[in-house]
């Protein structure tokens, strides 16, 4: 397979995709849900990590929007791209005092990849695991980038401005967590590429219609996620997501 042109390898080209996920089937109720489903040549093989569990909460998130879940040790986090191209920022707070974080520069280091993989973890700025990363069907996530600070709508001096940081914020704020850290989210469905001189280049996610990652808790903690703004390259927010239409994203906590 060949990599991008002037990239360090680390990162596929747009035609390499870790599955095919068309056939996928995301009910947006709460209750029995079959996971996702991957196609082997003609047959459709269901992955069964959610097999055995109920969902205990759910909700949809627009573009731009962000809400809090409390997760238990040994409970699962379903993030489902209801549309295709969206990007979920996630970031989560545990501790006595949820005075730890999600950390990515600690993610990258102790996993010693830039890429996140089934079976990676994801750590706090202690050290503490706080997720597992079980089941993915796009494989590509970012974890080099901060939460857009800026909205949207970049042309205008006069409009209040929003940003996928704001919302986190905001929505850590409403769990109680006031003066959140949310700098160092992970960007899940988010394609980010390395130039041959390091420069950072924003391309348009591998993820399609409903596909979906699953993390195992590891810890109890509050769980941040935002429906992210797009961006056309880091830090400048897009004029509209990179499909033309902002699509939803369906987060599922369950036991």
């Amino acid at each position: 397979m060949a990599h991008s042109q002037g990239c360090l390898g680390i990162y596929w080209t747009e035609a390499y995709r870790p599955c095919e996920n068309s056939l996928q089937q995301a009910w947006c109720g709460m209750g029995a849900y079959p996971s996702f489903s991957r196609k082997a040549g003609s047959k459709v093989e269901m992955a069964n990590v959610l097999v055995g569990h109920r969902a205990i909460a759910a909700k949809q998130l627009a573009v731009g929007a962000a809400s809090a879940f409390k997760a238990e040790a040994g409970q699962l986090l379903q993030i489902i791209d209801l549309q295709g191209k969206q990007v979920a920022s996630l970031t989560a707070f545990t501790g006595d005092h949820n005075e730890e974080h999600l950390s990515t520069p600690v993610t990258i280091t102790t996993n010693a990849s830039l890429v996140l993989k089934t079976g990676d973890k994801l750590y706090t700025q202690k050290g503490t695991p706080l997720f597992e990363l079980v089941d993915d069907t796009v494989g590509r996530h970012d974890l080099l980038t901060s939460a857009l600070p800026i909205e949207a709508d970049t042309a205008s001096t006069v409009k209040s401005k929003v940003s996928t940081r704001d919302s986190l914020q905001e929505a850590a704020a409403e769990a109680g967590l006031e003066n959140a850290d949310v700098t160092d989210p992970v960007n899940l469905f988010k394609h980010v590429v390395i130039k041959q001189r390091g420069e950072l280049d924003v391309r348009d996610s591998f993820s399609e219609r409903n596909d979906s990652v699953v993390l195992r808790a590891l810890t109890d903690s509050t769980i941040v996620i935002a429906n992210a703004y797009s961006e056309k390259k880091p830090g400048l927010a897009a004029s509209q997501p990179a499909n033309g239409q902002p699509g939803h994203l369906l987060v599922r906590i369950y036991r």
